[in-house]
């Protein structure tokens, strides 16, 4: 064994463990901020959803082809100055969006804040798989608990402040102020781990020939777009289609990211119990059912729809989780190039609600969420079968 196995085995990994769960506050803060201040950016640069959408699809941009980035990062630089590089741009961007006074503006400010969260999200789903603990599973639900905590923390005490008159704005700033401190918790750790890809060679012709490959990117980018979808248009939709006032939509939106962090605080046992395969399938048929459900009710069906939550809840991390046993030692590589494309399916996906917001209403177009989360158990079905009736190699096309 290297000095660096070495060293990594024997390492206390708490302090690593923190900063994972850390770093998905700061997205959960990105990522949720934009979908609430949606309606104050409509006002305050007088824009429609269609522009929204555009606003929104710049950010998903930059938050795709920097997750594969990252990911070449990762092998050539390691963990811990990818993080480190998340940071300074997060950051920087941040000082933008508190200044902000133009929709270019605006529109720059979120591009390059996430650039910083792509870091950030391909930093923890390539460093979590590897970290020496007892349980996987556990862990990286545990990390993604801490982005549905957040979540619901955020909807409800976000929206509650904004109702009060509190500037959007604000919220950047004490954003700002906690990425000053994680950064400077990161300079003083340390990360021991080095990526598979540094220690071990792989043709990334043969991995692009996997077919296993397009099956996990359809598989997270379907998922991705129906998560970024609630995130984003979930608050609108509320509003637009039933009136909700600002702290209604809070409620709602709380609900379906506390639904969601029940699930992942739990969720890792329930996968070493039950397989990682066949708990996705059970929760993709029930996210289905009661995403759709929920929108056929209409207003009434909003709480049915916030508990869907509950069952998106081990998806993402359950995927990230398998693929690093699927590709092996190509695993840092893999997972930033399904992040990326899965994002810009995403991107393309939020762009047409955007779209079609404008075009079909609000109620009609948000049914892309339902169909969205569909598509994505049947990737996983399909990827179940490849593993079990093949062992997956890289560059072996099944």
């Amino acid at each position: 064994m290297n000095n660096k196995g070495l060293k990594a085995k024997q390492f206390n990994n708490t302090p690593i463990t923190i900063l994972l769960v850390l770093l998905y506050v700061i997205v959960a803060m990105s990522d949720n901020f934009k979908g609430i201040f949606v309606p104050f950016f409509k006002e305050d640069f007088r824009l429609n959803n269609t522009e929204i959408g555009y606003m929104l699809t710049a950010g998903l941009l930059a938050y795709a082809v920097f997750q594969y980035i990252g990911g070449i990062f990762i092998e050539k630089i390691g963990y811990k100055k990818v993080i480190a590089l998340g940071f300074l741009i997060g950051m920087a961007s941040l000082l933008l969006l508190i200044t902000c006074k133009s929709y270019l503006v605006l529109i720059l400010g979120l591009f390059g804040l996430n650039i910083g969260m792509a870091m950030f999200n391909v930093g923890v789903n390539t460093l979590g798989p590897v970290l020496t603990v007892a349980s996987t599973a556990v862990l990286m639900n545990f990390v993604n608990f801490s982005y549905g905590a957040s979540n619901t923390v955020i909807q409800k005490v976000v929206g509650n402040l904004l109702s009060k008159g509190v500037e959007w704005t604000q919220f950047y700033v004490f954003m700002l102020f906690c990425s000053g401190i994680l950064f400077v918790y990161l300079l003083l750790i340390k990360i021991p781990y080095a990526p598979k890809s540094e220690k071990a060679n792989y043709s990334k012709m043969d991995l692009l020939k996997n077919k296993m490959l397009y099956l996990y990117i359809i598989a997270l980018g379907f998922y991705l777009a129906s998560e970024y979808g609630i995130g984003n248009w979930f608050v609108t939709y509320m509003g637009e289609e039933f009136k909700l006032d600002a702290d209604g939509r809070a409620l709602y939106a709380a609900l379906f990211f506390g639904a969601e962090t029940v699930g992942r605080l739990f969720g890792g046992y329930i996968v070493d119990r039950l397989g990682t395969f066949k708990s996705m399938l059970l929760y993709g048929c029930f996210a289905t059912l009661f995403s759709t459900v929920g929108i056929l009710l209409g207003e009434a069906g909003l709480i049915i729809f916030s508990i869907a939550g509950l069952f998106y809840s081990i998806i993402y991390p359950t995927i990230i989780m398998t693929a690093h046993t699927v590709f092996k030692e190509a695993a840092s590589y893999a997972t930033g190039l399904i992040l990326m494309c899965g994002t810009l399916i995403a991107m393309v996906v939020n762009m047409f609600m955007g779209v079609a917001n404008d075009v079909i209403g609000v109620y009609y177009s948000y049914y892309s969420i339902a169909i969205c989360i569909a598509i994505t158990t049947l990737s996983i079905l399909f990827i179940k079968r490849k593993v079990e009736t093949v062992e997956v190699k890289v560059g072996e096309s099944i």
